[in-house]
């Protein structure tokens, strides 16, 4: 373990009855980064997240979290220092937003304020509107407000800008750049390829049930993509397959 290391995951197994989702999986991240895990539909990604912060237990394997002095530490005491945004969250429908984001910041010794993450995630407008009321976008700032409100060292995002429109994705991406400035490490899981150029300092690829490549964005397209091609989508593309699959893709 280098000093840098934030998380090492070692050999995780995940099976549903007799259908292998993660076969193996290694990975470590890297403290103040931003790394990506980069999959088809289907691939594990969600199953890989939920693992890590104990939504499921993996079969077999590990994750070992390291604090700012690089002694070990578990889950259960850095939950604190832990910020998850899930794919699907379930929010009380008739809390307005303020409401919602009180409840949360509650939860916590230390959070940021309410006012700074309405203010962030341009929710001023909306704050005293229940839940219910908000379209998909607008939902999705109020998850991610609810992921970081407690200042976390940490932050996993599980596709945190799936199906939203260009600007609100800008302002997502905006605030995770943030983060990053402040030194806190974020994992995110996308199928976006422009996302993942954008943000991610290293990324894995995920295909079937094993991280086939790690690097950083570059790299990965200087190594898997075509001469007359030099993309991360084709070097996507020629690490998991053009194949589409029926009832997945």
């Amino acid at each position: 373990m280098s000093n840098s290391e934030v998380l090492t995951v070692k050999d995780f197994w995940k099976s549903y009855d007799k259908n292998t989702v993660l076969e193996g999986v290694n990975l470590k991240i890297e403290r103040g980064s931003i790394h990506g895990i980069l999959g088809r539909n289907g691939a594990g990604k969600t199953t890989f997240m939920e693992c890590l912060v104990g939504l499921r237990k993996p079969d077999s394997g590990t994750a070992t979290i390291y604090d700012g002095n690089g002694a070990v530490r578990t889950f259960q005491k850095m939950k604190e220092h832990v910020g998850v945004q899930p794919q699907e969250i379930a929010l009380f429908e008739r809390q307005t937003v303020r409401e919602t984001f009180e409840l949360f910041e509650s939860f916590y010794e230390n959070s940021l304020s309410v006012d700074f993450l309405i203010d962030k995630l341009k929710l001023s407008e909306l704050e005293n509107k229940q839940i219910r009321k908000l379209s998909g976008g607008q939902k999705q700032r109020v998850v991610i407000g609810v992921s970081v409100i407690g200042d976390p060292e940490i932050l996993l995002l599980d596709e945190p800008s799936s199906g939203l429109d260009v600007q609100v994705r800008m302002l997502i991406w905006n605030l995770i750049l943030e983060f990053k400035k402040q030194g806190k490490t974020i994992l995110l899981t996308t199928h976006y390829m422009e996302e993942a150029e954008k943000l991610c300092d290293s990324i894995s690829i995920l295909y079937d049930k094993k991280i086939v490549a790690t690097d950083h964005p570059k790299a990965i397209i200087q190594k898997y993509a075509k001469k007359n091609n030099q993309s991360l989508d084709n070097a996507f593309v020629n690490l998991t397959g053009t194949d589409l699959r029926m009832g997945v893709d």
